[in-house]
């Protein structure tokens, strides 16, 4: 149990650090220059959109990641899907959700890390009526939309 916790805690760690790291502007496409910026400014610059429940910032791309941050209002559920030909990490920096992972409902919270390798199938629902903020960095970059829905 301590070794599968000191490997979470690693995992976080290294996830977080190449987040911040690599954090560049929330307009970028492509991007060869870094900066530093917070959850709160990337949010407060990016409002939801008056009508909308969802909302994805692109705060990063080159050949070899995508970096964006999802705003996920009340009620939003992505539905069971796969993608084929990228790995997705998903980081939970507020609000209370549900994955689909391994056909269980798993809880998500501020915290959580979620490594889903592609091929599997996952899913997302929010919980509660506060708004979920994640991180979601697909590897290689997602140029084209992978993401293949199931019936």
């Amino acid at each position: 149990m301590f070794l599968k916790r000191k490997i979470t805690m690693c995992g976080i760690v290294v996830f977080l650090s190449i987040f911040l790291v690599t954090l560049v502007s929330v307009n970028a496409a492509d991007t060869t220059e870094q900066i530093v910026t917070t959850i709160d400014q990337i949010l407060k610059d990016n409002p939801m959109e008056p009508g909308k429940k969802a909302r994805q910032i692109t705060i990063a791309q080159d050949d070899t990641i995508s970096l964006y941050v999802f705003r996920l209002g009340e009620g939003v559920w992505i539905k069971p899907h796969i993608h084929k030909t990228h790995d997705e990490t998903i980081y939970f920096i507020k609000g209370m959700a549900q994955m689909l992972i391994n056909d269980k409902w798993v809880d998500m919270k501020p915290g959580t890390l979620h490594f889903n390798p592609m091929g599997k199938v996952h899913s997302l629902k929010t919980v509660g009526s506060e708004e979920v903020v994640i991180i979601s960095v697909f590897t290689p970059a997602m140029k084209v939309v992978d993401r293949e829905y199931l019936e």
